[in-house]
């Protein structure tokens, strides 16, 4: 299921146990430590401590801890360390925190060896070192550590410090799971999705998740309403996915924000709401999700679910481009390039276009062959030609009928009809309505294909039906002659009038000689002048001339 796999990052968890956001490992709850710790050396300044700590008042309690953690209490001096850690009533210093911790796990403090070892896993007042944190996390987990245990096991998982090891993994997080941390609660559930060390089990899964959801993991509520969107261990329930969906999201969740927009944006699981939509696009882009921030400019370029706002969008695809997302870059090119959103900027829009077309996005290429201007004429058809080359290879499909116009005309080279009409069918097949006319053109001329004029009607047709009025007009001829298709003088007027209403001074000559004859039409010889007069107006040489032979 999408969006599992990019879960299982390694988790470092500084243990603050009663702190809102755990962040470094505060000392708390006497059954994290052996039984002599607890009689030895909790001391009355940890204490108090302890409690200016939880009042918020954290200057007090780094003044009590430093007291007692300087008479050998190893609880204060893991709070002390902590503090360095977090900054919190002292200035960051990751250095003096680590040693803090040794002396508290010199004593034995499980808490501080956990967080010797996040120190060494994040390079954090040490050079970082992998293989010495799970070291000191190893000897945290023998004493029961929970974070410890989920940390090794995310080790072992990953085969960070240790060699790659599913079972140990599950093993070391199913131990922290079965002491009620949480985030093993969740990780144990990734475990049992994946298959990772234990037989795959979607319903066991759902049960780990929902024990971590309820108790308030945002990852958790994330997984689980991803397992009610697509009724992985538990049946399909879209209001259900939302419902867990909004829970994780409100909690600050990229990924729930993200989700939750699609669901607003496509009436998943809850009404359609194009404005709540954007701003849960919106909440994920400022989190620097790129995929949203993409989207949260192509929103406001349109003016979807927001105020359109082209200088907003432009700002938003810059953001989405530094991020790295190719299409950004392109769209934001395009910005510089007309000038919509930004100042006209050409060269800015060529070196985006060019990044982008360098990282594979073929509209980038197909803008680079339409818009790159060279001193040299040739240079600049043989750069066009090369990137139409490179975006029709990438199924660009608007780069297949300008690749073919290339070959059918010879302009970059030699005339190759043959390669001209392969890449017309692409196009037409794919659906262009051009590439569909010049598929007809060729089948009509006989040019790279073999003259097939039932073939040419019937690719004609497609174009024509989509307001092409050269092709309405050719479709008129080929009815009127009976080419390739049975002779219809009344399907012959009937594509004429099509081709006239858009203007075609062609279809208006002709369609002046049906209704001069009577042909497919009753004969209205001022109806025929009237044509004519309109395709002369137009410099139609064959209209003047009649329109000169009638008034002799």
């Amino acid at each position: 299921m999408a969006g599992f796999c990019a879960r299982i990052m390694f988790l470092v968890v500084w243990q603050i146990l009663f702190a809102a956001c755990p962040a470094f490992a505060l000392q708390s709850d006497d059954n994290l430590f052996p039984q002599q710790l607890q009689d030895t050396l909790r001391s009355e300044g940890y204490l108090k401590g302890l409690e200016a700590y939880k009042a918020g008042d954290y200057a007090a309690a780094f003044k009590l801890w430093k007291i007692a953690a300087k008479e050998g209490d190893a609880m204060a001096q893991c709070n002390l360390g902590a503090c360095y850690c977090s900054g919190k009533g002292v200035t960051l210093d990751y250095r003096k925190a680590l040693k803090w911790f040794r002396r508290s796990a010199a004593q034995g403090n499980d808490v501080a060896q956990c967080n010797i070892g996040n120190c060494y896993h994040n390079g954090q007042g040490v050079r970082q070192n992998v293989d010495e944190a799970v070291k000191w996390y190893i000897l945290a987990a023998e004493q029961g550590n929970a974070i410890a245990l989920t940390n090794l096991g995310l080790c072992y998982k990953i085969g960070e410090g240790v060699v790659a090891d599913n079972e140990k993994a599950f093993d070391c997080l199913y131990r922290a799971a079965e002491k009620g941390y949480p985030i093993a609660w969740n990780e144990v559930g990734d475990c049992f999705f994946l298959g990772i060390g234990v037989s795959e089990c979607h319903d066991e899964a759902v049960y780990w998740y929902r024990k971590a959801a309820e108790h308030g993991l945002d990852v958790a509520q994330y997984n689980l309403a991803m397992c009610y969107a697509y009724g992985d261990g538990i049946s399909r329930d879209d209001s259900k996915a939302v419902e867990w969906m909004l829970k994780s999201a409100h909690q600050g969740n990229v990924k729930a924000q993200y989700n939750l927009a699609e669901s607003y944006d496509n009436g998943i699981g809850v009404a359609k709401d194009s404005v709540l939509a954007t701003m849960w696009y919106e909440k994920a882009a400022l989190q620097g999700d790129v995929e949203a921030q993409y989207i949260l400019a192509c929103r406001y370029y349109s003016g979807n679910g927001v105020e359109e706002d082209h200088e907003m969008a432009a700002e938003w695809f810059a953001e989405a481009a530094e991020n790295g997302d190719v299409d950004a870059m392109c769209q934001l090119a395009a910005c510089y390039y007309w000038g919509d959103g930004v100042k006209y900027n050409y060269d800015k829009a060529i070196r985006l276009y060019k990044k982008a077309a360098e990282l594979g996005n073929a509209e980038a290429m197909y803008c680079l062959a339409e818009y790159s201007v060279y001193d040299d004429e040739e240079i600049s058809i043989a750069m066009a030609f090369t990137w139409y080359a490179r975006a029709a290879d990438l199924e660009y499909v608007p780069a297949y009928n300008k690749l073919a116009n290339y070959y059918y005309t010879g302009v970059a080279g030699q005339v190759d009809y043959e390669a001209a009409f392969r890449w017309y069918k692409e196009g037409a097949e794919s659906g262009d309505p051009d590439a569909q006319y010049n598929v007809a053109q060729c089948y009509y001329s006989g040019h790279g294909v073999e003259q097939d004029y039932l073939s040419a009607a019937r690719w004609y047709i497609l174009p024509a039906e989509k307001g092409n009025a050269c092709a309405q007009y050719i479709l008129g001829v080929m009815f009127y002659k009976g080419m390739g298709v049975t002779q219809s003088f009344e399907e012959a007027v009937m594509w004429y009038t099509k081709a006239v209403e858009l203007g075609y001074a062609a279809a208006q000559y002709d369609l002046g000689i049906c209704y001069y004859y009577g042909q497919g039409v009753d004969q209205n010889i001022d109806k025929a002048v009237e044509l004519w007069k309109l395709a002369a107006e137009q410099g139609f040489e064959d209209a003047i001339a009649t329109l000169k032979d009638i008034k002799r």
